[in-house]
């Protein structure tokens, strides 16, 4: 009777070894009496953290952020394993005999210790690495539908300029609080002129091909609750390629012929790709380099079709 109770006493809960799994992945190991098998998972789930920071450090490609996501998902394996294993463990530890190591004390001490860090790495890769951002609007419609996730490269332009083409996410001019994503088309010294609907850069009129309607099947979308109608084309600047789209009434609010400017050193003129149902350069400007968070390179979560998920073409 006496030998039942104890053994009863210390058995481990299924329940509490998950919710410590999911804390912090390894400790339900370590409250099952498995130190180092704890400690190994929680290393392992850790690791692609500053594998990420490294990875960002050497290199500001954009086939870097399918290793970095590659990197987390791994993460989350670990964890996931670390809480089916803990359960597993809990399952099977009748008559269990407590360690130095189960105490809260040492729980809370290692929650510290290895949370502090991980977070210290998170918010290091949020300001030099990659940050997070949902896109409301359609303005930069169809590369962009409303309500995407995407990841930007904030280590994108440390060692190069920004270049036609890039889709970047910069500071509002005339609302800091404000994250505007546009398109650039012009970098300092180029001209820009609008005419008639028409881009011209350097005084060269941008070739455009109209695609087929059926480029839009899997990514139709509406605009205040009505749907945004009108003609999709491939534009050519430069070498670089990318579709934009030109909206019908009731969302065609063209802003007319845009006086030729030249862009001014340090400063890139953007449009949103969907070009008559966007505010950008044409109503504040040329953008300064500085207020320039980042490139836009991922989808991570499309809004309407996962055939987006990926590498922003």
């Amino acid at each position: 009777m006496d030998e039942q109770v104890i053994h009863n006493r210390y058995k481990r809960h299924i329940w509490l070894a998950v919710l410590l799994s999911l804390i912090m992945p390894g400790l339900g190991q370590v409250y099952c009496g498995r130190l180092k098998r704890g400690l190994i998972l929680n290393f392992l789930n850790i690791l692609p953290l500053p594998i990420i920071i490294g990875l960002f450090s050497l290199s500001d490609s954009p086939s870097l952020m399918q290793i970095a996501i590659a990197l987390v998902l791994v993460g989350g394996m670990v964890q996931l394993t670390a809480i089916i294993d803990s359960a597993f463990l809990a399952k099977h530890s009748a008559g269990y005999q407590l360690k130095d190591y189960n105490s809260p004390i040492v729980y809370a001490l290692l929650i510290l210790i290895v949370t502090g860090g991980s977070i210290g790495s998170a918010l290091y890769i949020r300001d030099q690495g990659l940050e997070a951002f949902r896109v409301p609007t359609g303005s930069c419609y169809p590369a962009i539908v409303p309500n995407d996730r995407i990841l930007v490269n904030k280590n994108a332009y440390k060692r190069t300029d920004p270049q036609r083409g890039d889709l970047v996410v910069h500071i509002c001019p005339s609302n800091r609080h404000l994250n505007y994503i546009k398109r650039i088309v012009a970098v300092a010294g180029d001209t820009v002129e609008v005419k008639d609907n028409q881009l011209y850069i350097n005084d060269r009129k941008l070739p455009r091909r109209k695609l087929p309607d059926s480029t839009l099947d899997n990514i139709r979308t509406t605009v205040e609750g009505q749907p945004l109608e009108g003609e999709v084309f491939e534009e050519t600047n430069g070498h670089v390629k990318y579709n934009i789209f030109l909206a019908e009434s009731p969302h065609d609010k063209t802003t007319g012929d845009f006086e030729k400017i030249t862009v001014p050193e340090y400063h890139c003129f953007v449009l949103g790709d969907n070009r008559n149902l966007s505010r950008d350069s044409r109503h504040f400007g040329p953008v300064p380099l500085a207020t320039i968070k980042g490139r836009a390179d991922y989808i991570y979560w499309p809004a309407m079709d996962w055939s987006q998920f990926g590498k922003i073409e």
